[in-house]
């Protein structure tokens, strides 16, 4: 049988364009600073020109592409006529989290990468597993189907998110600026191609013990914070629960960030923040789940102490089962030849804030790199693959 979809995107899919996209877009900065404070604003002055100078471009390049603006600095394109009722809505995100320690972080450059295991050429660039990948992929096949005169009977949403803040906020203007709720939603992430259907959520947890502050030389004199926020930790160990998700695992409650203060010479502080991150599992209520710390840590005389909830994503499950979930695979297989591997994920994603509105999201991109902390690169084979196949997707399903 005749692949007349592939010999389409043999003839029009602008591989040179991609390339030079993903260069593009890997030498704009739009990484969140290193420090205690880890969440970036959507409308952070180095994002609104990411994605009003760099990015729409871009888009306005592109005959019968429609631009819709979300709330603050969120950028949607919109193309098909809407005469089917299937409508999909494709998104990702500006805010680079990861790859804090690689050397030249923003070249850009197109070389290979043999040394991380990946024989063959890789553009190099913090964020461009995570980000600029996706948006160079977009970017290419929108001006792919619109350089083709394709016309869509569905409606195609991509949307350019700046959530940097742990919540669904951004996916919320997103969606509210949209005429109706999609079909189906996917988060262009780096998940190494393979389909990730589900993940849990998680509410971050803030304690803040309050002590007695005394120089270092007279503890005796001191209710040192130090010493009342190792106990909160110690507490919270004995939080156990005897229930799993059969796909997603497991709860926790675990401190990932601790200050204290005043920092002065020879000082025992008075006071501790600790953020907890407490994972959710599908049902679980946050607020719940904010008690039940407070319960755990009781009484902590001779300290203080408050409990309050910080930011927030609800966990995310997709029917593996979906017809848009086949198609995807379908749309893999058909390019690679065989289909994805499906993920069940520990971290909390924005998939959460979707699937809670009734649009099942699941999340789905190329991705490389040298761990959490390195060098971050994606191949240009994996790029393609992803294009190839998000574009295969949109025709067969939108077209």
């Amino acid at each position: 049988m005749t692949d007349h979809i592939g010999q389409a995107l043999d003839r029009h899919l602008n591989q040179d364009l991609l390339v030079e996209l993903m260069q593009r877009f890997a030498r704009v900065p739009t990484a969140v600073p290193p420090g205690h404070e880890t969440l970036m604003a959507p409308d952070d002055p180095k994002l609104v020109h990411y994605v009003q100078q760099v990015v729409r471009p871009q888009l306005e390049a592109c005959e019968g592409l429609a631009l819709l603006d979300a709330p603050v600095n969120n950028l949607v394109a919109a193309m098909g006529s809407g005469d089917t009722a299937n409508s999909l809505l494709l998104m990702n995100y500006t805010p680079t989290q990861h790859n804090n320690l690689m050397d030249d972080p923003f070249s850009g450059k197109l070389a290979s990468a043999a040394a991380y295991g990946r024989d063959e050429p890789a553009v190099f660039g913090q964020g461009i597993s995570q980000n600029k990948v996706h948006q160079a992929v977009m970017a290419a096949v929108l001006r792919m189907l619109a350089a083709a005169g394709i016309e869509l009977r569905g409606r195609l949403y991509w949307a350019v998110n700046n959530e940097g803040r742990s919540s669904h906020a951004c996916s919320d203007a997103i969606l509210d600026a949209l005429p109706a709720l999609p079909s189906f939603g996917i988060i262009q992430i780096g998940t190494g191609l393979d389909l990730s259907l589900g993940n849990r959520g998680r509410v971050d947890v803030v304690v803040h013990v309050r002590g007695r502050a005394a120089h270092s030389s007279e503890p005796e004199q001191a209710a040192n914070a130090i010493e009342g926020a190792s106990e909160v930790i110690q507490r919270l160990k004995s939080l156990i629960w005897t229930d799993e998700h059969d796909r997603l695992g497991g709860r926790h409650a675990v401190v990932y960030k601790a200050r204290y203060a005043p920092l002065a010479p020879h000082t025992l502080p008075s006071d501790a923040w600790l953020t907890i991150d407490r994972r959710l599992l599908p049902g679980d209520d946050p607020a719940a789940a904010v008690r039940e710390i407070e319960e755990v840590i009781g009484d902590l005389s001779p300290f203080e102490y408050t409990v309050e909830p910080d930011v927030m994503m609800l966990p995310a499950v997709v029917d593996p089962s979906l017809g848009w979930v086949a198609a995807l695979e379908r749309a893999h297989q058909a390019e690679l030849g065989e289909s994805p591997a499906q993920l069940w994920g520990r971290g909390s994603f924005d998939a959460g804030g979707p699937c809670a509105r009734g649009v099942p999201t699941v999340m789905y991109g190329a991705s490389g790199g040298d761990g959490l902390l390195g060098a971050d690169f994606v191949t240009v084979s994996d790029a393609v693959s992803e294009a190839r196949i998000l574009a295969r997707l949109i025709l067969e399903e939108l077209a």
